[in-house]
């Protein structure tokens, strides 16, 4: 993830600036989940390779509810909430939604990309949430949406998890099998990995946190 955001600020009453007009995508693994006085759901997603963290929230609101149920079902948490819940479950996830920048936790500093409270956390986080996508391959491909509506997420929204991150990202166009600590693992065609290298005739990928070289030729890279 590249949490360095465009550059200016926002307070809660002044008009979002360009560059939180704009989609995005950002992958990273569910760390927290909190909610907050404001009933929206707070949560840190955690870069893959660097552990930097990023929040993302999802607003109160039926907009909003197909997606709460599904970062809920990642918790032990019982309704009506009554008390303190737990993560039981810390999937890899991509989200796309609008920048924030957060200058509320920023110490009042317009420059700075880390939170006052916490300093492996962005300011800039990604509010609101309008798409919520399973990201790691051994999870089941479920994926849920928030109610559509005009200004929903547009067709030219950011869905390579690259334009949010500055990674590359290689999709497959084949199936690919890798062998993983607890067997074989079949990487199926449309599967988008991070590339760390690549040669003539192979690339190096990241899977589950793990380097694996694979076939160009199983790729979109040419």
């Amino acid at each position: 993830m590249a949490w360095q955001g465009p550059g200016g600020a926002i307070g809660q009453r002044t008009e979002r600036i360009s560059a939180e007009q704009q989609w995005y995508a950002v992958t990273g693994r569910v760390d927290k989940m909190r909610i907050e006085d404001d009933g929206d759901v707070h949560v840190v997603l955690r870069d893959l390779t660097s552990g930097t963290g990023m929040v993302v929230e999802l607003p109160l609101g039926p907009r909003w509810c197909e997606l709460r149920k599904l970062v809920f079902s990642w918790t032990d948490a019982q309704f009506p909430l009554t008390g303190r819940f737990r993560l039981r479950e810390h999937p890899v996830v991509t989200v796309v939604g609008k920048a924030f920048y957060d200058i509320d936790h920023s110490g009042n500093d317009t420059v700075v990309n880390r939170r006052n409270y916490d300093g492996s956390l962005a300011i800039w986080e990604i509010h609101p949430v309008m798409k919520i996508s399973l990201a790691s391959p051994d999870i089941p491909p479920v994926a849920a949406t928030s109610t559509p509506r005009a200004d929903s997420v547009p067709q030219s929204a950011v869905t390579n998890p690259a334009a949010a991150t500055g990674e590359q990202f290689v999709t497959l166009t084949r199936a690919v099998t890798v062998q993983v600590s607890h067997g074989s693992a079949v990487l199926q065609p449309g599967m988008k990995l991070p590339v760390l290298s690549r040669d003539s005739t192979t690339v190096d990928v990241r899977y589950m946190d793990a380097r694996y070289t694979i076939p160009i030729s199983s790729t979109d890279l040419r």
